[in-house]
């Protein structure tokens, strides 16, 4: 019952961010799952692996409801997805391929840079400047987030948004399209550590591969009943939103120097 409000909790928080700034809440989920799965006695040379492959299995579904709900309010630039999509899938499946062959340590080494970057990139914050001639930078730029994405557990959607609104998009424009641009990247990883976890030895009961079912549906529900939640929030003008992901950034930057501490 404990383990069971602790992933229903972690879940209603990951779907408000996700639909309220688009983050896809692996700040939250791979530490969670972490603590679970040693809590559980698995090899620490798999708890990484494990919480880095079911992560995006359940961030898959908070990312399609936080698209749906923000494509109903008129926010999103198909033309810019058709133009990243591909580059997102080929980085996908290569980062499943890499975080596959590298020890666990390494990995959650790797995780807590991620973790720490993407919370500074918070706090500091940054304002949308229209720039012309970006379109070079699509396939790059979606390949190297694709790669990362993949390697580390996270859906990519705050690289995405930040070069969005580099690149002079609204702000839901970017959350609506970064979203569905983090589809394909979780459908890939997931389907991705499925298969190369699959004979594994020492997975815990109701595992696909690296993914863990039981965490995947204790965190999808509420995560994916909040996203609209978050996306209307999102909408309404009157919400501090940069104060709040500024302050997200701050714990973010808390739990990634955690981990580097931990992993050093």
């Amino acid at each position: 019952m404990y383990i069971a409000c602790i992933l229903l909790l972690g879940g209603a928080v990951v779907g408000l961010l996700s639909g309220l700034f688009g983050v896809g809440g692996t700040i939250i989920i791979v530490p969670l799952l972490n603590t679970l799965f040693s809590s559980m006695g698995i090899s620490e040379n798999l708890v990484q692996h494990i919480a880095v492959g079911t992560a995006p299995s359940t961030i898959l579904v908070t990312s399609l409801a936080t698209f749906i709900a923000h494509v109903r309010m008129g926010s999103m630039r198909w033309d810019v997805w058709r133009k990243m999509l591909s580059g997102i899938i080929v980085g996908s499946i290569v980062g499943a391929v890499l975080a596959h062959k590298i020890q666990g340590q390494s990995l959650e080494l790797i995780f807590g840079i991620m973790i720490v970057v993407m919370a500074i990139q918070m706090i500091i914050g940054f304002k949308p400047r229209p720039h012309t001639g970006i379109q070079a930078f699509y396939f790059p730029v979606s390949v190297a987030i694709g790669i990362l994405s993949s390697l580390t557990g996270v859906a990519g959607s705050l690289q995405l948004i930040i070069f969005l609104a580099w690149a002079g998009y609204a702000w839901c424009d970017c959350v609506s399209t970064a979203a569905a641009l983090s589809l394909p990247i979780t459908l890939t990883a997931t389907i991705s550590y499925m298969i190369l976890g699959w004979s594994t030895e020492g997975l815990p009961e109701y595992s696909l591969g690296y993914v863990y079912l039981p965490g995947t549906f204790g965190l999808m529900i509420p995560s994916m009943l909040m996203a609209v939640v978050g996306a209307k929030l999102a909408h309404w003008s009157k919400l501090p939103a940069g104060l709040l992901k500024r302050a997200f950034g701050v714990f973010g930057l808390c739990v990634g120097v955690s981990i580097l501490i931990k992993v050093i």
